[in-house]
């Protein structure tokens, strides 16, 4: 799968993806992923192959400032970084714009398949795993303020809305007192803090008894020895081919750090405004957790949890993987896009 791009606006700015193409038969459900920090979208090639053998259609994205998308400008990294709450509402208006454009030109230049009436087959899926969930959710906050053909494209395709571990902070939501995390932590040497951040992410945690919610209960720092981390099982050219440790990489920490208001208000606007629903009546939306990533994963949850019974709602899925670590679409494909194709509820 050669990588490709797509231009998303009259700037020129283009997304690069990898398209596992069109299944023997049709219709087909297409699923889109958004790749999380330092991991480019071919993490995600595993699942791919095994979902288009499965008769679907798999496209990752390398989000913008990653292999082959554009990076941002001067002015875009400005605005992330210092600029005021107007210009930070802008930027993620801007990200999410992009966003919808790539699914609505691909849906229509690829001739995808609607959802079909009886809801078994057709359709489009977001995946959006760790920060990737944070783009996700930019985009779908913004579908009120698309063109009415564009609406109308995503009213009828989009099916399905699905969070793999977004950390409480991807959503603009409290972090937890005791987070932990390599790239904040000034006694590990500057130039080693993403290296040790990829070793971190893909390990596996033995935490507390997760079943009673308690944020003390969960491992924030050391790793359990039961199962190697994931990077273990990658090879040198796959790491060199979508493990991203340079600067471009470091700006998901602005992203993340600097626009929690914006986000936590796109998230609140995607999972539990009415006007959401109505102009997505098909979506579903997922969030889910395996039970031994670092400790963002469950408190992520747990988070998005308490945001539902505040907003006095049911309507989203909370999933919880046994055994399975941030990494489970690489060290577990099968039950990854078993866990996946749970969530769509074909």
């Amino acid at each position: 799968m050669a990588p490709k791009t797509l231009v998303v606006n009259e700037a020129g700015v283009y997304l690069s993806y990898i398209d596992s193409g069109a299944p023997s038969k049709s219709p087909y459900v297409t699923i889109f992923a958004l790749h999380g920090m330092c991991f480019t979208g071919l993490i995600f090639k595993k699942v791919s192959k095994l979902f288009l053998d499965k008769g679907f259609r798999f496209v990752a994205v390398n989000r913008r400032n990653f292999a082959g998308s554009s990076p941002y400008t001067p002015e875009e990294y400005k605005e992330l970084t210092t600029g005021n709450d107007e210009q930070k509402t802008a930027w993620v208006h801007s990200r999410g714009q992009e966003f919808t454009t790539f699914m609505v030109n691909f849906i229509q230049e690829n001739d995808l398949p609607a959802m079909t009436p009886d809801g078994k087959s057709g359709g489009v899926v977001i995946l959006g795993w760790s920060a990737g969930a944070s783009l996700a959710i930019a985009a779908l906050s913004i579908v009120d303020s698309l063109s009415q053909d564009a609406q109308s494209c995503l009213s009828t395709h989009l099916r399905a809305f699905i969070a793999q571990e977004p950390a409480p902070l991807a959503l603009g939501l409290p972090t937890p007192p005791k987070n932990w995390a390599p790239l904040r932590e000034t006694s590990i040497p500057e130039e080693l803090r993403f290296k040790a951040f990829a070793h971190w992410i893909t390990s596996y945690f033995e935490h507390g008894d997760l079943s009673k919610r308690e944020l003390d209960s969960l491992s924030y720092v050391l790793a359990s020895p039961l199962r190697p981390p994931s990077i273990y099982n990658m090879s040198t050219a796959e790491t060199d081919e979508m493990l991203q440790l340079d600067q471009a990489a470091m700006s998901d920490l602005p992203f993340l750090f600097n626009l929690s208001n914006q986000l936590k208000v796109a998230f609140r606007k995607v999972c539990f405004d009415p006007v959401t629903k109505k102009l997505l009546p098909k979506m579903s939306i997922t969030f889910m957790s395996g039970t031994m990533p670092p400790a963002f994963g469950p408190a992520g949850l747990w988070a998005v949890e308490s945001e539902q019974k505040e907003a006095k709602t049911n309507h989203i899925h909370l999933k919880v993987v046994p055994g399975a670590n941030h990494f489970m679409h690489w060290d577990d494909p099968e039950k990854a896009v078993e866990v996946y194709l749970d969530c769509v509820k074909l």
